[in-house]
């Protein structure tokens, strides 16, 4: 059912505020990601990830659309994403002997391989077989993706020293940053009240201008905070300190010396990839079909999702897949074409180049506190009643 207001606008309108919404949503969650896979080469990193999750949300939003089977839904990066190749991240990066270009090409390889792995499964069917995928397994591997992402982001909003293990700084408060842990803690206050508030300004945008506004309060008594370079609690220079195009060029040199042994390291978690963003995608587009009436093409959007991650992988940006809050968002301001993806996606292209300085000055603690939220949210708290009846202990083992 199309809202009230959008059925006196022309669908173009339509197409344009929920291409616009549906980014508003999209990005700061984009921006959190790419954060957060890169976080183990360390905070100078942080700027080369945000800009890295902005690609992902231009390549997946536009690419997506234009060559999917589900006309209405939003790709963006996503949390399944992001707890693969943040794993994948931690795996490389525990190698002494590994630069951290080389990591950042795995990964980038590894998302090139997904995306192919998509691609195929499309061409061969398999976009129809892996919705009978069974709901416990699925819901059980993204409640486990939901705890992983939790966890990996405690020590940021926490704001522990690099370097200090996660069970140590939990249970030391004094090792606690407290003004992480403030914008973190209005960030999280703010964004699950805002949608009493109001429905027109998402809550991730809200809850992130929140933490903003507080970071900027604590920095008008501490003068060290207004400092961007070197400063952990900042993303920092989107490009981590050097041109968009001098990155991809330190990929392109490391490329020669990837070995046989490195792609071992890397097929496991495309595989996984793969077919986690593959069924995160369809179990959005169902969603949608049961919204909207309507019946997508599950082989078509497959393959759309594969080359769109190929293309995020091949400029820099990270993979991602249908993300259910982009694309209602996008739905309730009436949206009625794939044109409001490509749309979403060309405008994320336009915040980078526009507001890139701006968003250097996005606390590192805020985006964390997003995905402590995304993580909460994306737990399957229904699953834990499984276990209260005898004839659904199997599923809940499961």
């Amino acid at each position: 059912m199309m809202p009230p207001m959008a059925e006196a606008r022309s669908p173009l309108v339509n197409d344009f505020w929920g291409g616009l919404s549906a980014m508003l949503v999209a990005l700061p969650a984009s921006l959190a990601f790419g954060v957060a896979i890169v976080a183990p080469l360390g905070p100078a990193y942080s700027g080369t990830g945000a800009l890295s999750g902005l690609l992902g949300a231009f390549a997946m939003g536009s690419i997506a659309a234009f060559l999917g089977g589900a006309p209405r839904l939003i790709s963006a990066p996503c949390a399944p994403a992001a707890a693969v190749m943040g794993a994948l991240a931690l795996a490389l990066s525990s190698d002494p002997g590994r630069d951290p270009a080389s990591t950042l090409l795995l990964l980038s390889i590894a998302a090139l391989i997904s995306g192919a792995l998509q691609i195929l499964y499309g061409v061969l069917g398999g976009g129809t077989l892996i919705k009978f995928i069974p709901y416990p397994v699925v819901t059980g591997y993204l409640s486990g993706v939901a705890i992983v992402i939790f966890l990996k982001q405690l020590p940021s909003f926490l704001g522990l020293p690099k370097g200090m293990a996660m069970g140590a700084g939990i249970g030391d408060p004094g090792s606690w940053n407290p003004v992480s842990l403030t914008v973190g803690a209005v960030t999280i206050a703010v964004t699950l009240a805002a949608p009493r508030l109001t429905k027109t300004v998402p809550a991730p945008i809200i809850g992130l201008l929140a933490g903003v506004a507080t970071y900027f309060g604590l920095a008008a008594r501490d003068a060290s905070l207004m400092s961007l370079q070197g400063n952990p609690l900042l993303i920092g220079p989107l490009s981590g300190g050097g041109s968009f195009w001098s990155g991809i060029g330190a990929r392109a040199a490391a490329l020669p010396r990837v070995a046989a042994s490195d792609l071992a390291l890397i097929m496991g978690p495309a595989l996984t990839l793969s077919v986690l963003l593959s069924i995160d995608t369809l179990k959005t587009c169902v969603l949608v079909d049961a919204l909207t009436r309507s019946r997508h093409e599950s082989n078509k959007e497959v393959r759309a999702q594969g080359v769109a991650n190929m293309v995020s992988a091949a400029i820099g940006g990270i993979p991602g897949a249908g993300t259910s809050g982009a694309t209602l968002m996008n739905l309730a301001s009436g949206a009625s074409t794939w044109r409001s993806g490509l749309i979403a996606g060309v405008l994320a292209l336009v915040a980078y180049l526009v507001l890139g300085p701006i968003i250097a000055w996005a606390p590192i603690p805020a985006l964390s506190a997003l995905l402590l939220v995304v993580a909460m949210r994306m737990f399957d708290w229904k699953s834990l009643g499984l276990v209260r009846q005898r004839s659904t202990l199997f599923d809940f083992g499961v």
